[in-house]
């Protein structure tokens, strides 16, 4: 009896460590939660942009804003104060996308864009877009010489956002989460792609909400939509409020998933809404109610 008392107590003594460590793989398996960042883009003015800001800043929710050197000097001040509420100013080329134009012309929007977002910010411009997220090979070598770390890219990886790492550069590719339209092909997690492709803010919610089950996701608003059209608006508020998500800034986010060749990294050129089809015209939706001006 005693013989068996002492096989028990050493059987325990070898348990407990592993059932202890099991339940905290489980515990860990529960709890840890996907990885998200936020992307804004505005073109019109900044009280969208503003009112979104301030409902991430609210939540405690990073992200950057996407600005074309137009907007940047006409907005320069309200600009800068958005990078206290941790949303960092990027440059966009929104005239049209660099695909396949020469890398001359390239390293020109790319230099006047740098500049004009960091004669305002007094910052390095960490990350370049061009209109639909397009870029090829001579995108990637002017970034590096640049020294611009990303590059913005239109998804290859469904709903789940990509980092790539070409070897041959110092350069960043970042392929944005991306859906699939009824009618009008892919594009981005985004109000705007939704509603240029006659969506409507229920379709988006669906999709935004079943994007979390990836996890890296980057949903992005047009904020002269999301953060100005009320039923826009109301789906970023529930998904900011309810979506389990680990949401991070561009140093956390932007660690590299993937490194490879740069021939052997997917490209997306699909673009079949270049005219939008809105269910709803912009016009006849319904504003958002006291909307915070800075």
């Amino acid at each position: 009896m005693r013989r068996k008392r002492i096989i028990l107590y050493f059987s325990l003594l070898f348990l407990i460590p592993v059932l202890v460590a099991g339940g905290f793989v489980a515990y860990k398996q529960l709890t840890s939660k996907h990885k998200a960042m936020m992307l804004l883009i505005e073109f019109e003015g900044m009280d969208g942009l503003n009112n979104m800001a301030n409902e991430m800043d609210k939540r405690d929710i990073p992200g950057m804003v996407m600005v074309d050197s137009k907007f940047i000097n006409e907005n320069c001040e309200a600009l800068k104060k958005l990078q206290d509420k941790n949303i960092e100013i990027v440059g966009v080329y929104p005239q049209k996308p660099l695909w396949d134009i020469t890398y001359d012309e390239q390293k020109q929007i790319m230099t006047d864009t740098k500049s004009a977002v960091e004669r305002c910010t007094g910052k390095s411009m960490r990350v370049f877009a061009s209109k639909y997220f397009a870029y090829d090979e001579d995108t990637i070598r002017v970034a590096e010489e640049l020294s611009i770390e990303y590059v913005m890219a239109r998804g290859t990886t469904k709903a789940k956002a990509t980092i790539y790492k070409p070897e041959e550069y110092n350069v960043k590719i970042f392929s944005v989460s991306n859906v699939q339209s009824r009618s009008w092909g892919t594009g981005s997690l985004c109000d705007y792609s939704y509603w240029a492709r006659e969506g409507t803010p229920e379709d988006f919610e669906k999709e935004l909400f079943a994007a979390t089950e990836h996890e890296k996701l980057s949903p992005v608003s047009h904020t002269y939509i999301g953060g100005l059209k009320a039923r826009w608006n109301n789906v970023y508020l529930k998904f900011f409020d309810e979506a389990d998500l680990e949401w991070l800034d561009l140093d956390e986010f932007g660690k590299v998933d993937i490194e490879e060749p740069f021939a052997q990294i997917p490209q997306n050129r699909e673009v079949q809404y270049e005219q939008p089809k809105p269910s709803v015209p912009l016009e006849e939706e319904e504003g958002v109610q006291n909307v915070c001006a800075e």
